[in-house]
């Protein structure tokens, strides 16, 4: 109940951020970070136990904290993935070096993925998962991507 009080009266303070503010970040209780640009106005709803940011649902259990930031900006993509050495290449997710990867959906079902590790990289095949939104995680980084 504290934690649905703290999250309604934060959500609540959405109206009042200062134009500087980019973006609102949701981080999991598996650290992962979920961004959302405050430009595109994302709708919150909160019922049942649950927070619903435009099309994504989220329990109340699993979000850790979330924040507004006025550095965070997700719409850095390309900044992001060459930072932490990954690319996509068609269908796949190619990343620097021979690391342990896992993609895992919205909803917390980890999915089944071909990962191919040779001569210094890793290449994550993802043309065989559904349209939907994922986390891939590689080594301690994570990336959210939607897959259409």
């Amino acid at each position: 109940m504290i934690k649905k009080t703290i999250l309604i009266c934060t959500f609540a303070l959405l109206a009042s951020v200062s134009a500087s503010a980019r973006s609102l970040v949701l981080v999991l209780n598996d650290s992962t970070k979920i961004y959302f640009l405050l430009n595109d106005k994302p709708v919150l709803r909160m019922a049942d136990g649950k927070v619903q940011i435009d099309t994504q649902s989220f329990l109340f259990e699993d979000i850790d904290r979330f924040y507004i930031s006025q550095t965070d900006d997700p719409s850095g993509i390309e900044a992001v993935m060459a930072e932490k050495q990954m690319k996509f290449d068609g269908n796949s997710l190619v990343v620097d070096g021979e690391k342990a990867v896992e993609v895992v959906a919205i909803n917390g079902m980890k999915m089944k993925v071909k990962v191919v590790r040779t001569a210094g990289m890793t290449r994550v095949d993802t043309a065989d998962l559904p349209k939907g939104t994922y986390v891939v995680k590689v080594g301690k980084a994570s990336l959210k991507f939607v897959k259409k």
